[in-house]
Formats: C-alpha cells, structure tokens, sequence
C-alpha cells in the first residue's frame, strides 16, 4: 500500500503528542463526488464543539486539492492529509 502524506499545519499542542489522531470523529464522505466532502466536513464542524478533532475520509481525487484551498483561503487549519490508495484523509478541529 503507497500512502502519501502532507501535513499542512500542525497546531503546538498536536504536535506535542495532544492529538487523538485514532480518536478523531470520523465524517464519511467516501463515494460522495465533489464538492460534497468539502460540505460534509463543513456541517461536521458545526454540529460538534470546538476544538473536536474531525477526520473526514474522501474518495473523489478532487477532494485533495479542495480541502488544501479550503484551509488556505479560511486560515483553518489542515492539521493532516493523507492518501492511500484510493481514500484521503484530512483531519481538522471544528471550531471557528
């Protein structure tokens, strides 16, 4: 199995061992074409707290290049990204 891995920006606090990462709320947007992940993270992130720590698995290749702009233009931050095959991985904390 190839996994590619980026990780944008980590908060101090995750770096530090402070993230879940097998904890994470898990947003299932496999199979969902785009930009229905992008949305789907997006009501995840406010229907729980602040700070929850989100995973959000993807399966449309154009989820990569949305979530990435997403935390660029919004200044949230990806925390990680990773592809496997054939899913994506993006973790991100909800919030505002």
């Amino acid at each position: 199995m190839t996994k590619e891995q980026m990780t944008v920006s980590v908060v101090e606090s995750d770096l530090n061992g402070g993230a879940d990462w097998d904890g994470a709320v898990t947003v299932d947007a496999r199979g969902l074409p785009c930009p229905q992940p992008l949305l789907a993270m997006r009501r995840a992130m406010r229907e729980h707290p602040a700070g929850t720590l989100l995973l959000v698995l993807a399966s449309d290749e154009g989820s990569w290049r949305d979530f990435h702009s997403f935390a660029e233009l919004s200044g949230r931050s990806l925390l990680r990204a990773e592809r496997s095959e054939d899913c994506f991985y993006y973790w991100l904390r909800a919030g505002k």
